[in-house]
């Protein structure tokens, strides 16, 4: 388990649970096999967070060995009596119709106007093949993996190699909830032009990868299964600890508490603003991780059935957690879709198998970590706070941008990322 302590810490610190995260075992209809694609050479580690290894290039027979155990590619394919009952079940909607007027209503955009208007276009104007058509041009795979104390798992993933050089350096891309591994699709062109070999893997549960049945699967076992992976790839000469480099760009009190400071450190305005920000997020918008964690599957019945719930379900986090983001009906449909599919419920799961209360000692974090700090991010601590806890050797602020930098602002993100991870060399 030493060669995992850098990888779990800088999951648990990306804290996977918190605003993003997990879905069902994939059907295997739901996902079918592609034309072969090249695999990639190296290795860094993002958590969308970012982290870092570095390993040799393939050469064939590594290439042929990499083929006889990732076949030749996967592709999204949900069956048409799938996409017929969604259509009967838009059809059939029964929205709330005492709501017109109500003012008494939480401030998050939900409304019964907008949610009416989205399930409109999703009936008659949305195309999901056209969407899963976009999602099939990214080179997908699945890898069978084995994490110790737990059944062995089909992780569903992207393997994106950089397309400037064959000395590549391979990053691991991990999203949380309530996002999925699309979110990497905008700054994927970017980070493999800049020499970097892209992995995002769905994480165990989500989307298509298999979620265990035992209970106990906390983040240092996601930490284990993408490790495990990473090594299948190929990537198993790498730096100490498998791990050079963290890059974050969400950072919240449960994983960097305030330190106990003998004279209260000076704020920026903007560090001001992200502690105000993070107080609002914790004392008025902290609901879902309640019921996320204390019900999941319970909820999950709901959210399972109804594809309106849903997307509900799905605006208020879209909505609130992003910085004025001008999101599409488009958008916001293939989302919710992404989780409404596999099956929303075992996302949820990672809330109720991981405690948010703060921790009581937290082990230093020696590893280098680069922070993008996003004016719109709920919950950004102070770079003094962070210090606290973790080798803080890149810190950029940005006025632009919330929670899901990745999709809002990711020129901002990418760069930041090339630039640090550069900066230390990898």
């Amino acid at each position: 388990m030493d060669r995992l302590k850098k990888l779990v810490a800088a999951l648990e610190r990306s804290d996977l649970s918190s605003p993003e995260r997990y879905g069902t075992a994939c059907q295997p209809s739901q996902l079918n096999k592609q034309s072969s694609r090249k695999s990639s050479d190296k290795s860094i580690s993002s958590v969308n967070r970012v982290s870092s290894n570095s390993s040799s290039s393939f050469d064939d027979e590594t290439r042929m060995k990499k083929r006889a155990i990732f076949g030749s590619g996967q592709q999204i394919n949900i069956p048409d009596s799938e996409l017929e009952l969604l259509q009967r079940k838009l059809e059939l909607a029964r929205l709330p119709a005492n709501l017109d007027k109500a003012q008494w209503a939480e401030n998050n955009d939900v409304t019964l106007g907008k949610v009416k208007e989205l399930v409109d276009f999703w009936r008659t104007g949305y195309d999901w093949r056209d969407e899963e058509a976009k999602l099939n041009r990214l080179p997908q795979y699945t890898a069978t993996v084995k994490v110790k104390g737990f059944e062995e798992l089909d992780l569903h993933f992207l393997h994106s190699p950089s397309t400037s050089t064959t000395t590549a350096v391979p990053l691991l891309f991990i999203h949380g909830w309530p996002g999925s591994f699309a979110e990497v699709t905008k700054i994927l062109p970017i980070l493999n032009q800049a020499g970097f070999d892209v992995v995002a893997p769905s994480l165990p549960g989500y989307g298509f990868s298999q979620c265990p049945d035992k209970p106990g699967f906390k983040n240092k076992h996601d930490a284990e299964a993408l490790h495990q992976l990473m090594l299948k790839l190929g990537y198993n000469r790498l730096y100490p600890e498998h791990v050079k480099a963290v890059h974050i760009n969400h950072v919240n009190l449960v994983t960097m508490p305030k330190p106990e400071f003998d004279k209260e450190p000076h704020y920026t305005d903007f560090e001001k603003r992200s502690i105000a920000l993070h107080n609002y997020f914790s004392n008025f918008e902290f609901a879902y991780y309640r019921i996320q964690g204390e019900k999941p599957r319970t909820l999950g019945f709901a959210l399972h059935d109804s594809p309106v719930g849903m997307l509900a379900w799905m605006m208020d986090k879209l909505f609130t957690w992003s910085d004025n983001y001008p999101w599409t009906a488009t958008e916001l449909i293939t989302w919710t879709l992404l989780h409404y599919f596999p099956g929303p419920t075992t996302p949820l799961h990672m809330y109720r198998e991981n405690d948010a209360s703060p921790r009581q000692e937290f082990p230093y974090e020696s590893t280098p970590t680069g922070v993008s700090a996003f004016a719109g991010e709920m919950e950004m601590v102070p770079r003094s706070w962070a210090e606290g806890t973790a080798n803080i050797v890149f810190w950029q602020e940005h006025e632009k941008g919330g929670h899901f930098a990745a999709w809002e602002n990711p020129e901002a993100l990418a760069g930041d990322m090339v630039k640090f991870f550069r900066s230390i060399g990898a």
